[in-house]
C-alpha cells in the first residue's frame, strides 16, 4: 500500500511539473493517466432544484426524486454553500462578453411588414461596436431589411453562446432600435471594419445593394447564463461593461485540460468544491474569475463553478493559477485516496 501511494504521488507530481514547464498550457510530452471517456449529456430541467448542480436557489418543483441519506444531504448543503459564494462575472459583464465572443450570427426579430401585427425572425450576421451594440450589413432584398425600412425600427437580437446546445447554455437578447447608417456614419464609426473583423469573408459587404445598419438605442437586455442564472442588466450597465479578456483564449486552454489533465479537474472539484464520487469533470467555460465545470456524478450531469483564488490577469497567469490549484488539490488526503483507487482500478484493468 505504501509503495502504491508513493507511486500515485509521484505520478501526480509529474503532472504538476509538466504543467509548470509548458508555455501557455501546451504540453509536448504529457504524462497521461487512465481516464474514462466523457459522455456528452445535457443537463436536465430540474437544475433549479436545491440540489447539487441546481444553483442552490430552488425554483422548479421536482417530483419523484430519491430520498437522500443524511451524509448526502450534508455534502449537498456544503456544495451549495460554496456555489452561492463562488466568484462569477457580474451579469452585465457576462452578457457583454457572451455577445462579443459569440459566432457573430444571431436571430433578429422585427415587426413584419408582410403580415401585419406579427413578428418575423431572421438569422443574420453581426459585429459589435465599442459599446457592444450590434452592427449589421443587410441586403435590400431581405425581409428584415424591408421590415426596418417600413418604419418599424423596433427589433430584438437573440445571441447564443458559442457552442450553444440547450437550456444550460447562455444567451442574450438585446432589444432596441435598429436603423440604417449613412456613409458618413459608416466612415466615422468604422462600421465596415467592425463588421469585417468579425466576418473576414464578407466580401459582399462592399456590394452596392448592401447597407449598414446598427442598433442606435438599446432599450433592454435579457440575459440567461444557464439554469438558475438570469437577469435583466440595465442598458447603461451593459454599455459600460468591459469584455472579459480571458475568454479570448479559453477554448484552447480548456481543450488541453480536458484532453490531457481531466483528472486534475476532478481533483480540484473534490478539494475546492467538496464533491466526491465524481465519474468525470470537464471544463466548459473560463473567465478571469474562474472556471465552469461540467461534472458527472452518480448518474447525473450538472455544472459547477470553480473560482480562481484571485482574478486572472492574462494567459500566463491562468496557467499559474491552475498549477497552483492542482498542487493544492494533490495535498488533500481525500484526493490521495481517490488517486490510489484510480491506480488500483487501472492495474486491475491491465492485469
Amino acid at each position: 500500500m505504501a509503495a502504491l501511494a508513493t507511486a500515485t504521488t509521484m505520478r501526480l507530481t509529474l503532472l504538476a511539473a509538466t504543467l509548470c514547464c509548458t508555455a501557455a498550457l501546451h504540453i509536448h510530452a504529457p504524462v497521461r493517466a487512465p481516464r474514462r471517456a466523457l459522455r456528452a449529456v445535457r443537463m436536465a430541467d430540474d437544475d433549479d432544484d436545491d440540489r447539487i448542480g441546481a444553483g442552490g436557489k430552488g425554483g422548479h418543483a421536482v417530483g419523484a426524486q430519491p430520498e437522500m441519506s443524511e451524509e448526502e444531504k450534508a455534502l449537498q448543503m456544503k456544495v451549495m454553500t460554496h456555489q452561492k459564494s463562488a466568484a462569477r462575472l457580474g451579469m452585465a459583464e457576462d452578457a457583454r462578453s457572451l455577445v462579443a465572443y459569440s459566432t457573430g450570427y444571431a436571430v433578429l426579430s422585427t415587426l413584419s411588414s408582410a403580415v401585419e401585427g406579427y413578428p418575423s425572425g431572421s438569422l443574420v450576421s453581426f459585429g459589435t461596436d465599442a459599446q457592444g451594440l450590434p452592427v449589421f450589413c443587410f441586403s435590400s432584398m431581405s425581409g428584415h431589411t424591408k421590415d426596418l425600412n417600413a418604419g418599424n425600427t423596433q427589433a430584438a437580437l437573440t445571441v447564443t453562446a458559442k457552442g450553444f446546445e440547450g437550456a444550460a447554455d447562455g444567451r442574450v437578447t438585446l432589444i432596441g432600435d435598429v436603423k440604417p447608417c449613412d456613409d458618413g456614419e459608416v466612415e466615422a464609426r468604422g462600421l465596415r471594419e467592425i463588421f469585417k473583423a468579425k466576418h473576414p469573408g464578407a466580401f459582399w459587404a462592399d456590394f452596392g445593394d448592401f447597407t449598414f445598419y446598427r442598433m442606435h438605442a438599446l432599450k433592454a437586455v435579457n440575459f440567461v447564463g444557464g439554469f438558475a442564472r438570469a437577469a435583466n442588466p440595465k442598458p447603461e450597465a451593459y454599455l459600460e461593461a468591459e469584455v472579459d479578456p480571458i475568454q479570448a483564449f479559453a477554448a484552447p486552454v480548456m481543450g488541453h485540460m480536458n484532453a490531457d489533465h481531466a483528472e486534475s479537474t476532478v481533483a480540484m472539484c473534490m478539494h475546492y468544491i467538496g464533491l466526491d464520487q465524481l465519474d468525470a469533470a470537464q471544463l466548459v467555460q473560463m473567465d478571469r474569475l474562474g472556471l465552469t465545470v461540467q461534472c458527472e456524478r452518480l448518474g447525473q450531469t450538472f455544472k459547477m463553478r470553480l473560482p480562481f483564488p484571485r482574478a486572472a490577469e492574462d494567459r500566463k497567469d491562468v496557467k499559474t493559477l491552475i498549477v497552483e490549484m492542482t498542487k493544492a488539490a494533490m495535498g488533500d488526503p481525500k484526493v490521495q485516496e481517490w488517486a490510489e483507487a484510480k491506480e488500483k482500478e487501472a492495474e486491475a484493468q491491465a492485469a
